[in-house]
């Protein structure tokens, strides 16, 4: 016999369709996309998506780029971001360019996703049809979810995902019928492990409640022990089927800066009643109807159903009540950003809609009890507004609550139909006045317009992107015309684009060169390292190894920087010449370029410059490979202490001003001031030289990162965040516990300088050492005309190998400019070979003398393991139904 066709699924389709066209279409009818032109959208997820599009059509498996950064494993990191977004994938076999057309269209297929698995979610639990569909739209419309989606559109998918999940759940409990549960819950946990961890927290105090409750249910220890035991395999062995995307993931984690970050200090660890209504309808933008039910579920407290259900909605608030709580709940965010507002919200929507439901509204008790409450939420919604429309959905409580009791007395079908429909009504205005407000304030701010009142969403208003600006900067003719120019050079190079605002972090993934940028929150930390501390920069998630030496001659060619391409000042690098020039593009190639690998005679034991900084670093690594101390001690490899450095300006030379007190010790210079610390060096006259600066300041006065001004009489000026606070690492949430405060300003090739001047923010300082140092050039262009002698050869590559030949007279080191990562490995003559950090970050090999092959293959970290138990873990699941069907 057919199945009727559920008319209420067709209503709630179109519901979504108008009402998601409604908010959206005002965006590209005013010439905007909706993608904010600032935050993760614009810095990141185009960028990714572009560099995805290209590796999935190059004919290789989308293991490795060297579009991200200076190279980068793209299935492990981008694991967390996109490659397990089933939403994206169909966006592969379109033009990029459409990816930011995707996004409302995208936006709306997501709404109709939650508001469909939320209906059906209700519908399950025994809700009448309407009410469940109204819950649908309840929860899709929230106003978070459109936060959510153009400041993160990822986020999304854990709220398309949830309701499913419980769905599946319920059909699991009732009818022992798996399918929608495992792949629900495959499906979260491929797309992202951080949000698969706020899903199984939800799970579990779902399961927990539900079993205690359902009718169907046997209340026995044994029986409760036992299903769980079920549950938790098929968990299991659906977590496992994913761990071909899951485990790289996981991996990446552990290696990236997430275990160093600081994050916001909590401030109130208890959040008052009020504050937790606040939050959940400024911040998040709920639905007033979650507000409803608690009340309801204690007055018919007879029901030890209805109790259960009523402590389950108050310890719910109580989580949100607990800020500490609250955070882990969020994946250990901070409470501020509440992302785990998706499994509230939707257990709010289930307990109001049971409530509406089952409860008897003929019954006074009732009845009063829902007119109070909606106009205590009328009263507060009139002292808070919040939104362009809040004089009118000020009364959208009220409205609801009279017309839904009223259409409890009437009697009458025909009109007991329309009264309930003017009841839905206000929760669906409700719905769509907040994130229709949300547009309003995107479009105006958009426009330049200064906005006093916006609405409460957990990210705020950012100004959206228009078609031009997405021109500008994913799509610049200058950027791509610049890129023609070297279109012949088929070599492993890296560029830097000197392009101010609008070439920045992850530029390189969609233009497809080789740079030093990236940025996101799964950059490997040991990179991160190297920046922070070889390069002093400020530790960030934005990684940029030469933001420490743009004007490093030494570094940049130790890492493979072949050209600059400059559409304001070129960089001041020694042996670039200029190869093209326009009106606005000026082309340098470095005639002492270094291909991706050579080979090091003489190398360090890392603990000989790990523990301390000092003005000669840049020219010892260009001397040595620095190794760890065990690779070190096996390569019988000597040191290279020589320098071609030569001290021209120091601490004791220094003029500080004069509001600065100054106190001379044996450990150095103790300053004191409570405006900034200024002090002048005089430089000795050198020839064209490297010039660099060395400081070691330790701070004394707490502060939001030591910041140093360095500048010279050439007009050069850095401006340096040591990221210190009481003598710690910390800026923008990230924190390394070990400070280094030694710090290198490059001034690139100088003759002229006559004094450096520094500036130190207002403190107590101990100024423990300055100098300045000029680095003769003639000893670089030898030591690099040998580099490139014993340098690899006839290099081959691809997304996932490299391979080469050299020739050594000695046992030496290959430095491999590659980020350092296990995945690679290496072989000799076909014979597996180990593979060792160099610099901290960088990848070597021990390699011996004569002529040999090198090869080496990319595989991410965790594929095998994690292919291996996705296969098992999917045949234990196909073996688990076939005999459950054999047996049913």
């Amino acid at each position: 016999m057919a199945k009727k066709i559920d008319y209420q699924v067709i209503i709630l389709t179109l519901l979504v369709l108008f009402m998601g066209t409604l908010i959206f279409f005002r965006i590209p009818v005013n010439g905007f996309l909706y993608i904010s032109l600032g935050g993760d959208p614009f810095n990141q997820y185009i960028h990714f998506f572009n560099l995805f599009h290209d590796l999935a059509r190059s004919g290789e498996m989308p293991f490795w780029s060297w579009n991200y950064g200076p190279g980068g494993s793209f299935w492990n990191d981008f694991g967390y971001y996109m490659l397990g977004d089933i939403f994206i994938w169909p966006l592969l076999l379109l033009p990029k360019a459409w990816f930011p057309l995707s996004f409302i269209p995208m936006a709306i297929f997501k709404i109709f996703l939650i508001s469909l698995g939320t209906y059906l979610l209700l519908k399950k639990l025994g809700v009448n049809k309407n009410i469940a569909l109204i819950g649908g739209i309840a929860n899709s419309f929230a106003l978070f979810n459109f936060d959510h989606f153009y400041t993160h559109y990822f986020f999304l998918n854990a709220t398309v995902y949830f309701p499913f999940i419980l769905l599946g759940f319920e059909r699991f409990l009732s009818a022992n019928k798996p399918a929608v549960l495992f792949v629900a819950l495959f499906l979260a946990s491929i797309s992202n492990f951080y949000f698969l961890f706020m899903i199984t927290l939800g799970l579990f105090f779902y399961s927990g409640v539900r079993y205690f409750v359902a009718s169907h249910s046997e209340k026995t220890v044994k029986a409760f022990l036992f299903f769980h035991f079920r549950l938790a395999t098929l968990y299991l062995l659906a977590l496992g089927t994913a761990m071909v995307i899951l485990l790289p993931s996981v991996y990446s984690l552990f290696q990236s800066n997430a275990f160093y970050r600081a994050g916001q200090p909590i401030e109130d660890a208890l959040l008052t009643f009020n504050e937790v209504i606040q939050k959940l309808l400024w911040q998040g933008g709920i639905n007033f109807v979650v507000l409803l039910a608690l009340p309801l579920f204690f007055i018919n407290g007879f029901k030890k159903r209805f109790l259960i259900l009523g402590f389950a909605g108050v310890l719910l608030i109580f989580m949100l009540m607990v800020q500490q709580l609250n955070s882990l709940l969020g994946g250990f965010s901070t409470p501020d950003e509440f992302r785990a507002l998706f499994v509230f919200n939707l257990f709010f929507i289930m307990l109001s809609a049971v409530a509406l439901n089952e409860m008897n509204f003929k019954q006074a008790k009732n009845s009063i009890v829902l007119i109070f409450f909606s106009l205590l939420i009328y009263l507060w919604l009139d002292k808070n507004p919040f939104t362009h429309y809040g004089n009118v959905i000020k009364f959208m409580p009220l409205a609801f609550a009279i017309l839904f009791i009223g259409g409890q007395f009437v009697s009458n079908r025909r009109l007991k139909a329309p009264v309930f429909s003017f009841a839905a009504l206000a929760i669906l205005l409700y719905s769509l006045l907040l994130p229709y407000s949300l547009v309003n304030d995107l479009i105006m701010k958009s426009e330049g317009e200064e906005l006093e009142e916006t609405h409460k969403g957990v990210w705020g208003v950012l100004s959206l992107m228009s078609k031009d600006d997405y021109k500008t900067h994913f799509d610049n003719d200058e950027i791509k015309e610049g890129l023609v120019q070297l279109k012949e050079d088929k070599d492993l190079y890296r560029i830097n684009i000197n392009y101010p605002g609008v070439s920045g972090y992850n530029a390189s993934m969609s233009y497809g060169y080789r740079s030093y940028l990236t940025y996101q929150s799964l950059v490997k930390w040991n990179l991160q390292k190297f920046e922070m501390d070889y390069l002093a920069t400020a530790g960030t998630r934005r990684l940029n190894v030469v933001n420490g030496f743009p004007t490093n001659t030494f570094l940049n060619t130790l890492l493979t920087n072949k050209y600059t391409i400059s559409f304001a000042e070129p960089y001041n690098l020694y042996g670039y010449e200029t190869i093209f020039e326009n009106e606005n593009i000026v082309i340098e190639e470095n005639q002492f370029s270094l291909p991706i690998g050579f080979l090091y005679e003489t190398a360090m034991p890392i603990s000989a410059v790990d523990d301390t900084r000092d003005p000669l670093l840049d020219e010892r690594l260009l001397r040595n490979a620095v190794l760890p101390d065990d690779v070190f001690n096996a390569s019988g490899l000597d040191s290279d202490e020589s320098t071609a450095s030569q001290t021209i300006g120091s601490l004791a030379d220094a003029v500080f001003d004069d509001e600065t007190r100054v106190e001379t010790r044996a450990d150095g210079v103790w300053v004191e001031s409570d405006t900034p610390i200024q002090l002048t060096i005089p430089v000795q006259d050198h020839t064209l030289s490297e010039l660099t600066v060395y400081a070691d300041v330790l701070p004394y006065t707490e502060n939001e990162g030591l910041t140093i001004k360095a500048a010279s009489n050439l007009g050069a000026s850095y401006v340096l965040q040591k990221n210190m606070r009481n003598n710690h690492y910390e800026v923008d949430q990230y924190t390394y516990m070990e400070a280094k405060n030694q710090v290198l300003f490059r001034f690139g090739m100088d003759s002229e300088t006559e004094a450096i001047a520094l500036t130190i923010q207002p403190g107590e300082f101990l100024i423990k050492d300055i100098q300045v140092t000029a680095a003769d050039y003639g000893t670089y262009e030898e030591i690099i005309r040998d580099y490139q002698n014993s340098s690899l050869q006839d290099i081959d590559y691809g997304n996932n190998y490299v391979n080469g030949r050299y020739s050594a007279e000695l046992d030496a080191v290959l430095f491999l400019s590659i980020p350092y990562s296990p995945g690679w490995k290496a072989s000799i003559d076909g014979q597996p070979v180990d593979t060792f950090p160099v610099h901290s970050a960088y990848t070597g090999i021990l390699a011996p003398s004569g002529e040999h092959a090198i090869a080496l293959r990319y595989k991410p970290e965790g594929f095998t393991a994690g292919l291996f138990i996705s296969i098992i873990s999917f045949l234990g699941a196909v073996f688990l139904h076939i005999r459950k069907l054999r047996f049913s």
